[in-house]
C-alpha cells in the first residue's frame, strides 16, 4: 500500500464530500427561504468560515474512517468501527465544539437522529453491496476440474 495514493485518495474523497455537503446545506438554506437576512435567515451561520472549517473537518474524518473499509476484519466489525468513529467526530465537531445545545435532551436527539440516519444509510449501502455480490458471482463460470476425469478422457 503506498502511502502517498492514500493520502492522496483521502484528501480527494474528503474534497468531493465537503463539496457535496456544502451544495446540500446551500440547497436547504435556499429552500427554505434562509438566505435572505431580511426573512430572517440563518444561512449566514451556514456560510461562515468557522463553520465552512467545521464541515472541512468532518468530510476530512469521514475521508480518514473510509480507511476502515480495507481492514482485514468482518463486515460487521468494520460496520461497527466506522459507525463509533462517525458518531464519535459528529459528538466533536458537530455538538462539542459550537456548543450550540446546551440541553442535554437537545444533545441526546441530534445523536439519536444521526444515529438513525447513518444507520439507514448503513442498510442501503449493505443491500447494495450485497446485490453486487451476488451479480459477480452469477457472471463466474464455473468450470470442473474433474470434468476431463469422469469424462473418461
Amino acid at each position: 500500500m503506498n502511502i502517498f495514493k492514500t493520502i492522496k485518495q483521502t484528501i480527494y474523497s474528503a474534497c468531493l464530500y465537503f463539496t457535496a455537503a456544502e451544495f446540500l446545506i446551500l440547497l436547504i438554506a435556499t429552500s427554505f427561504a434562509e438566505m435572505a437576512p431580511t426573512n430572517g435567515g440563518t444561512a449566514g451561520m451556514f456560510l461562515s468560515l468557522g463553520s465552512t472549517a467545521l464541515i472541512f473537518v468532518a468530510c476530512f474524518i469521514m475521508s480518514v474512517l473510509n480507511l476502515v473499509w480495507r481492514l482485514e476484519y468482518s463486515t460487521p466489525v468494520k460496520l461497527l468501527l466506522h459507525f463509533i468513529g462517525t458518531l464519535a467526530a459528529y459528538s466533536v465537531i458537530f455538538i462539542i465544539i459550537p456548543r450550540v445545545y446546551t440541553d442535554a435532551a437537545q444533545v441526546i436527539a441530534r445523536i439519536a437522529i444521526f444515529a438513525a440516519v447513518y444507520l439507514v444509510i448503513a442498510f442501503i449501502a449493505v443491500i447494495i453491496s450485497s446485490i453486487r455480490k451476488n451479480r459477480r458471482t452469477e457472471d463466474f463460470e464455473y468450470e470442473s476440474q474433474f470434468g476431463n476425469f469422469f469424462d473418461g478422457k
